[in-house]
C-alpha cells in the first residue's frame, strides 16, 4: 500500500510529494478490503483533512472527502506513475480559510456554481471557483468487494441552493468512473457554472508529452493574462495564432518559456467530450472522457513558469478541465453568453465522466 507525505515537495516522478511505504494495518482507523482486486481504506486523515483511498490492481486514487472532495493522487502502479501534480506548497493544514488559489495544492477539484473571477449573485459573494471545493463532503460507501468498490459523496451548498452527488466506482481492472448529480433545492430557476479542474505538471509533464481531442473549435478570450501565448479569435483545432504572429499547435505541449494562457476548446461531436494526454517516454496514455451535451467546454489552462503571484515563476503545468460555462471571469458572464447552467427550481442534471490509463507497453505485448 502507497501512502502521501504532504507538506514534503521533494523531486518524484510522481508529481512533487514525497512517497514513503505504509503498512495498510497500521493506518488509524481505516477500513481495508482485502489486500487483492479492488480495495478501500477510509478513516484517513492528511493534514487534517478527512482522506480515504480507492484501488484496484492497476490504480490507486487518494480523495480528501474533508476538502472538496479533492483527489490529490491518481497513480498507475505498474510503472509507479502518478498523474496528478502538486504546486509548490501542496495541500496547507486549514486551507479552506483561504482563497482558491492560495489553498489549491494540485490534482483534481469540482467548481461549482461559480468559474473564475469572484462575483456577486443574487446577493451572494462567490469567490474564485466557488464555493464546493471549500466545503467538506459527507460519504458513505455503496459496494465494497474484491471486484468493485464504490463510495458516494455528497455536499449542501451554503450560499447557493444546490446540492452536488456524486459516486465514484472503480473496478477490479477498470479506470475511475464517476457519476454526478447537480440539483437545485430551491423553487426557483437558478444558474451555475461546472467544472472539474484537472492539473497536469512537471516533473510529468514534460515538452514530450502531447494532446489529443476530440474538439473541434478553440476559442481565446480577451484578458487572461499580460503574459499570453496566443490572439483572441476563433480557430479550428490544433491551430491558434500567437501573440506575435507565429502560428501554435496546441497538440504540443510547449517548454517553459515564462507564460500564461487560457483557452477554451468546444464543438465536441455527438455529445461526446474527450482528451488523452500522451506521455511518449512513459509509453502511458490518460484518457477522459464525459458528456460534452452537460459540459459543453474544455478549458486548456497553461502555466509556463509565469513570473509574479501567485507563483513567481516556480510552476510548469497544464489543467484540462471539463466545463459548463466559459470563460474563466465568472459566472455571470457565464449566464450572459448562455453557456452556464440553467436548472429550474427542483430540477437536476446528471455528468457521467470516466478516465483511464492506456499502456502502449501492456499493448505492444
Amino acid at each position: 500500500m502507497r501512502g502521501y507525505c504532504y507538506g514534503c515537495n521533494e523531486s518524484s516522478t510522481s508529481g512533487g510529494f514525497f512517497w514513503f511505504w505504509i503498512d495498510a494495518s497500521q493506518v488509524r482507523g481505516e477500513r481495508v478490503l482485502g489486500k487483492t482486486g479492488c480495495r478501500l481504506v477510509t478513516g484517513l486523515s492528511v493534514q487534517g483533512y478527512e482522506a480515504m483511498i480507492m484501488e484496484n490492481r492497476r490504480l490507486a486514487i487518494w480523495i480528501l472527502p474533508g476538502k472538496g472532495g479533492d483527489i490529490v493522487q491518481f497513480l498507475y502502479k505498474p510503472k509507479d506513475v502518478d498523474f496528478t501534480w502538486s504546486t509548490v506548497w501542496g495541500l496547507r493544514a486549514g486551507s479552506l480559510e483561504r482563497n482558491f488559489t492560495e489553498q489549491y495544492e494540485g490534482g483534481w477539484q469540482e467548481v461549482f456554481p461559480n468559474g473564475g473571477t469572484s462575483v456577486t449573485y443574487r446577493g451572494a459573494e462567490l469567490g474564485q471557483h466557488d464555493e464546493v471545493a471549500r466545503l467538506p463532503w459527507h460519504w458513505k460507501v455503496l459496494e465494497e468487494s474484491v471486484d468493485c468498490v464504490q463510495v458516494k459523496l455528497s455536499v449542501d451548498l451554503i450560499k447557493t441552493p444546490f446540492r452536488l452527488e456524486k459516486v465514484l466506482t472503480l473496478r477490479a481492472d477498470s479506470g475511475l468512473r464517476m457519476e454526478e448529480t447537480a440539483l437545485n433545492l430551491s423553487a426557483e430557476d437558478q444558474y451555475a457554472m461546472w467544472g472539474q479542474h484537472l492539473a497536469f505538471g512537471s516533473p510529468l509533464l514534460t515538452p514530450e508529452c502531447r494532446i489529443d481531442t476530440k474538439a473541434r473549435t478553440v476559442l481565446v478570450v480577451d484578458g487572461a493574462s499580460e503574459l499570453r501565448r496566443y490572439r483572441p479569435g476563433r480557430y479550428e483545432w490544433p491551430w491558434v495564432d500567437g501573440v506575435e504572429g507565429q502560428r501554435h499547435d496546441l497538440r504540443v505541449v510547449p517548454g517553459r518559456d515564462g507564460t500564461r494562457d487560457i483557452v477554451y476548446l468546444t464543438d465536441f461531436p455527438d455529445g461526446h467530450g474527450g482528451y488523452r494526454l500522451i506521455h511518449p517516454g512513459h509509453g502511458l496514455e490518460l484518457a477522459v472522457s464525459w458528456d460534452a451535451s452537460v459540459l459543453t467546454h474544455c478549458w486548456y489552462w497553461q502555466e509556463f513558469g509565469a513570473p509574479g503571484y501567485p507563483w513567481y515563476g516556480r510552476h510548469y503545468n497544464i489543467g484540462l478541465e471539463p466545463f459548463r460555462g466559459y470563460p474563466t471571469h465568472g459566472l455571470l458572464e457565464a449566464i450572459d453568453n448562455q453557456t452556464a447552467l440553467r436548472l429550474a427550481g427542483g430540477a437536476q442534471e446528471t455528468l457521467v465522466m470516466d478516465i483511464e490509463v492506456h499502456d502502449q507497453d501492456k499493448v505492444a505485448r
